[in-house]
């Protein structure tokens, strides 16, 4: 056997032997797998201040899900933060099975049909593997960032049984147009019954919903705002008039945020199952925007002609990770556009895409914004940042324009009717950037509204929730640590 035959098989010996250990419940030897291998800790130069034993540790599942929380949690000197990215609960799940489970008929599985039978399996496993990880490792409550991933569910769903407080840290929380809300509203509704503790939400309307739906009581949501937002807020807050002005000798920068044009913003091919539940309410959405893909087009074609008219000016495209590690039609059609124009963007030094690049450091180092329906819309505009709505073909005539999550908005930013109107907006936006001060009072007070207060003190608010939710724990899992102390096995790590 060659060595490249050798090496083709190895990953797929490692995982038969992996999935042979789970399915026979060798909990121990598992555990300690992921001790070792799967759960990091994250580094801070805060750790030295307060000894181990009197840290509270939060493991974060699904980890790299959370987009920057994570790392701010670490920066509380009293918080040890233990991180287990979501390639590790999926490597368990495909022990299980190759199949694709809907985590809400998974949470609702009756007696003798097949999911049942698998979540007893799972749930036997799961059972006995983090009774021995929790003898390896110190965890004092688990977060997530969302509810909906049927991976976490194992490991919470454990925990909750050890007394183990689940904390989510929500991250949807732009409910701004009706449609939005009620169909988030409507999913609560399917996940009643489901092991969180306690949710932290950014904003109250993110709350109403959740307490409207009958997921949880006023007493288990706080509304802290939005961690990530709090080196942004300071980041404005030291500049003079709250607006960060960038340096002139520093060449001039053109940010897209990059969307796709099969956004439900623009019509959808059928409603979801959560919205028919409100009638003829939103059938608008059914109608595809004719226009959708032209707008799409026209747009990627003029930033692309700006950058080779304006060599002076980088021009930066935005896209999520996931558009282009995963095959994505969208991003095959913006190629095939660049392909169609004849560029090589190789060779078009001040035209970039940089997908891995930190949104805030990008905001802060950029003079004009271009987006849609984005959370960078906003934290463009705290920075008092030119930010342009590229709204063609007429689309604020459209019913779909009421899913425009600023459509109420829009005189608090610039909006390009055309690809040329555009064009003339960058340009006269490059050469005057200023945001009159009313306009810059009203995006602040959206931005108070749906992220956070302009004090800067998101994470003191998660720290304090946390702190009291891992304290109240601490009395109904004290029979818990009894029982480790008893094992006589000292926790590590």
């Amino acid at each position: 056997m060659n060595y490249e035959i050798l090496t083709k098989y190895i990953p797929f010996i490692h995982r038969s032997i992996f999935c042979w250990l789970v399915r026979n419940n060798h909990h121990f030897v598992i555990a300690l797998i992921y001790k070792i291998f799967a759960i990091k800790i994250m580094k801070n130069g805060n750790n030295s201040q307060v000894t181990v034993s009197d840290k509270i540790t939060i493991l974060a599942i699904n980890a790299d899900r959370f987009r920057g929380d994570t790392e701010c949690l670490a920066q509380v000197s009293k918080f040890r933060v233990l991180t287990l990215d979501g390639k590790w609960e999926r490597a368990l799940m495909a022990a299980f099975t190759s199949k694709k489970v809907n985590i809400v008929e998974y949470i609702n599985a009756g007696a003798g049909d097949d999911i049942y039978k698998l979540k007893e399996k799972i749930n036997i496993f799961f059972d006995g593997f983090t009774s021995y990880l929790l003898k390896l490792i110190k965890v004092d409550c688990v977060i997530t960032p969302n509810y909906r991933y049927i991976d976490d569910l194992f490991w919470v769903m454990s925990f909750a049984k050890k007394e183990i407080p689940h904390i989510c840290l929500f991250r949807e929380g732009l409910l701004i147009t009706d449609r939005f809300y009620d169909g988030v509203t409507a999913r609560h509704r399917l996940f009643k019954g489901h092991p969180v503790t306690h949710f932290i939400v950014h904003n109250q309307k993110c709350k109403d919903s959740f307490v409207e739906s009958g997921f949880a009581t006023d007493g288990q949501v706080s509304v802290n705002g939005a961690l990530r937002m709090d080196y942004l807020v300071k980041q404005v807050s030291s500049n003079k008039d709250g607006v960060i002005n960038r340096h002139r000798a520093t060449r001039k920068r053109v940010i897209l945020f990059y969307f796709s044009y099969k956004m439900s913003l623009f019509g959808k091919e059928k409603l979801a199952d959560l919205e028919k539940n409100f009638g003829s309410k939103y059938s608008y959405v059914e109608a595809m925007w004719p226009h959708r893909f032209n707008l799409f087009r026209d747009l990627h074609v003029s930033i692309i002609r700006l950058a080779q008219k304006l060599p002076e000016v980088d021009f930066v495209i935005k896209p999520k990770h996931e558009m282009l590690t995963k095959r994505n039609t969208s991003w095959d059609e913006y190629l095939r556009i660049v392909d169609d124009m004849g560029i090589d963007l190789s060779k078009l030094k001040n035209y970039t895409i940089e997908p891995n690049v930190n949104v805030h450091d990008l905001i802060i180092n950029s003079d004009v914004v271009i987006a849609l329906q984005t959370s960078a819309v906003l934290e463009a505009a705290i920075a008092g940042k030119p930010v342009i709505f590229p709204l063609f073909y007429n689309y604020k005539e459209t019913k779909n324009f009421n899913d425009f999550m600023w459509h109420n908005h829009l005189c608090l930013f610039d909006v390009a009717e055309s690809a040329e109107e555009m064009e003339a907006l960058i340009i006269n936006r490059l050469e005057n950037p200023e945001i009159e001060n009313k306009n810059m009072d009203g995006r602040r007070e959206l931005f108070k509204k749906w992220f956070s207060d302009l004090d800067g003190v998101a994470l003191k608010k998660y720290s304090e929730t946390i702190e009291n939710i891992v304290a109240s724990a601490k009395i109904k899992n004290q029979h818990f640590q009894n029982k480790s102390v008893e094992h006589g096995i000292e926790k590590s790590f």
